[in-house]
């Protein structure tokens, strides 16, 4: 098995997917999250525990809210030492009058504060959204599994 079809990929494709559909007002979490388990093999469960505590973490629901969004997207494509790569949630807010663009990067398996390559990852990202939109203010930040997000600088 690779690792891209191990338990805990085709688990964290489940949860991209839900919060996919969830933020483009597409049903019910548990009906969501069930429809994603299928489609990749997950545990519905699971699913929908993880999507869960995302959704309801008072550091990331702002996120996912579209009343508090400006602007947001899935999977963005953004080009990185001639390779696209793709953002999992790039969002607009509207911060205290400052329009304050977010990287976010689902990390659901792993403590991403404590691995380099994750931190580079991002703030290539970020690079890509601040040449694409100059003298913005550009954060980004990593959302866990257990609902915690972690920017990073």
């Amino acid at each position: 098995m690779s690792a891209a079809d191990s338990p805990a990929s085709r688990l964290g494709s489940a949860v991209h997917r839900v919060l996919e559909w969830h933020t483009g007002g597409g049903g019910e979490l548990a009906g969501l999250a069930a429809a994603a388990a299928d489609a990749f093999g997950a545990p519905a469960d699971e699913v929908t525990r993880i999507a869960s505590r995302i959704l309801a973490s008072t550091e990331c629901a702002r996120f996912f809210d579209r009343g508090q969004l400006v602007w947001a997207g899935n999977e963005v494509p953004v080009s990185l030492a001639g390779a696209v790569q793709r953002i999992d949630r790039l969002v607009l807010l509207d911060e205290a009058g400052i329009p304050t663009w977010w990287v976010l990067d689902y990390k659901l398996q792993h403590r991403p504060q404590e691995l380099a390559e994750y931190h580079a990852q991002l703030a290539g990202y970020r690079a890509a959204v601040q040449a694409a939109q100059p003298g913005a203010q550009v954060r980004s930040a990593f959302i866990a599994g257990d609902g915690s997000l972690i920017e990073s600088a």
